[in-house]
């Protein structure tokens, strides 16, 4: 082929005698396909739509490690897990995408207190899912982000609770030291009156954190954004909205560690107590930040400004 007329696309031979063509633009790894009525969890299985694997953890366990391969969930799968390591995204550089909107969007469903999708690896991305907890007693945590989770993307995740007994206790528990996690316009929703503690919950330090684009509509006992007990260095939390509908104990809507540091800019929010504070973290800079205590009240710039600037 003549160099001028050279393009992104590749046609490689799969099993079975199949061949794809596939755009390099994109990924030079393979490509897995899951769907829970069509597919099967089965050798030969997942390389093309019309044959996917049934679970998203088999098709994961079909990829090579750090070599872009994804694994693309189909619109209208739907899955129950139970255990924490249900789906185990163990191999770095591997990609979840989900397919399809509205009510097409693929549906994960946590049927026990542990199931969770666990982040054991780097580089891991996961995408346009929906996470909903099914469990009567609350299930511990949606994402579990390990210590090996450096690099992690998390964009456009839904989490959803199905009545306020089974619902998540946290949404996103991250351990410490992981480095690089994104966490980009994803969705949290509780339902109101139930016993939901945090959305994320950051068990020690971070770098480079990013939190942007995100929604939270929650009913938490505690912050919702916790990252209290180690220092986040470096991070950004940018045009986040968030509410805190529980009106019983006053903790944070973000709240910082005091050696945290970072920006925070544009973000917006309301806590329904009004004596509740609503940031934590006096080494950040925080700029144009508007959060409520008070309903049907315009918010406040927060923290509060008594500097000028000549």
């Amino acid at each position: 082929m003549a160099e001028g007329s050279r393009t992104p696309f590749f046609m490689r031979r799969q099993s079975g005698g199949q061949f794809a063509l596939e755009s390099a633009d994109i990924t030079t790894g393979s490509r897995f396909y899951v769907h829970s009525g069509t597919g099967t969890d089965a050798l030969g299985n997942g390389r093309n739509p019309d044959a996917p694997c049934a679970t998203i953890d088999y098709a994961y366990s079909l990829c090579t490690a750090s070599q872009g391969d994804r694994v693309y969930v189909m619109p209208g799968h739907a899955e129950n897990i139970t255990a924490a390591d249900s789906i185990d995204c163990d191999l770095a550089g591997v990609s979840i995408i989900g397919l399809g909107e509205g009510n097409l969007l693929p549906t994960i469903s946590t049927t026990a207190a542990a199931g969770s999708i666990t982040v054991a690896a780097a580089n891991v991305s996961i995408k346009n899912v929906r996470l909903t907890a099914n469990f009567a007693t609350g299930t511990t945590a949606g994402i579990t982000i390990g210590a090996g989770g450096d690099g992690c993307t998390l964009d456009g995740i839904q989490f959803r609770d199905t009545s306020t007994a089974n619902e998540y206790v946290l949404h996103i528990s991250v351990a410490t030291t992981v480095t690089d996690l994104k966490i980009l316009n994803c969705d949290f929703v509780c339902l109101e009156g139930g016993s939901a503690t945090n959305s994320i919950l950051f068990a020690g330090t971070t770098s480079n954190l990013v939190i942007e684009g995100c929604r939270f509509f929650v009913d938490s006992t505690d912050s919702v954004v916790d990252h209290l007990t180690g220092a986040a260095t470096n991070c950004l939390i940018k045009d986040n909205i968030l509410y805190n509908a529980d009106d019983q104990t006053a903790g944070y809507v973000l709240d910082f560690h005091a050696s945290s540091t970072g920006l925070a800019i544009g973000n917006r929010g309301a806590y329904n107590k009004n004596d509740a504070e609503m940031t934590k973290g006096v080494a950040m800079w925080w700029v144009e930040n508007y959060f409520s205590n008070t309903i049907a009240e315009s918010g406040l710039l927060e923290p509060a400004t008594s500097h000028a600037i000549p």
